[in-house]
């Protein structure tokens, strides 16, 4: 089980680590205007997932799009900002001993099974995900 301030360190890096794969923002690149509020909740078998890493990437590797990430709640819920509405490729992963949960692997990385499509209309993702076997 890891340490109050080892769950700090965790996410900082996640979000220095986002921060220079996504580059350091230019505002040329994104039209604030077009961002959709999303929220939602994850389980796993049936129970909330938290401290859990959600990342929504544009389903079509759209660059000036980019990723969003946010860790759930101790409910499992989440609310985060989409640079705009799209279709998007949802990763789902929960660190384990210092690196991705086997558990979850059916929803990590290009192969993840599920998606989002993002619209004005529809801004809430509910992920309920079986273990894998």
């Amino acid at each position: 089980m890891l340490r109050a301030s080892e769950k700090i360190l965790c996410y900082c890096s996640l979000l220095i680590m986002t921060v220079v794969i996504c580059g350091c923002g230019n505002p040329a690149m994104v039209d604030e205007s077009q961002s959709v509020e999303i929220t939602g909740v994850v389980t796993l078998d049936g129970k909330p997932l938290n401290d859990a890493e959600v990342t929504f990437l544009p389903a079509d590797g759209d660059p000036l799009v980019g990723p969003a990430l946010v860790i759930t709640d101790s409910q499992g819920s989440y609310t985060m900002s989409v640079n705009a509405p799209r279709e998007y490729k949802v990763n789902v992963d929960r660190m384990m001993n210092g690196g991705p949960n086997p558990k979850l692997k059916e929803y990590q990385g290009e192969a993840t099974s599920l998606t989002a499509n993002v619209s004005a209309d529809s801004k809430t993702f509910n992920f309920d995900l079986k273990s894998a076997q």
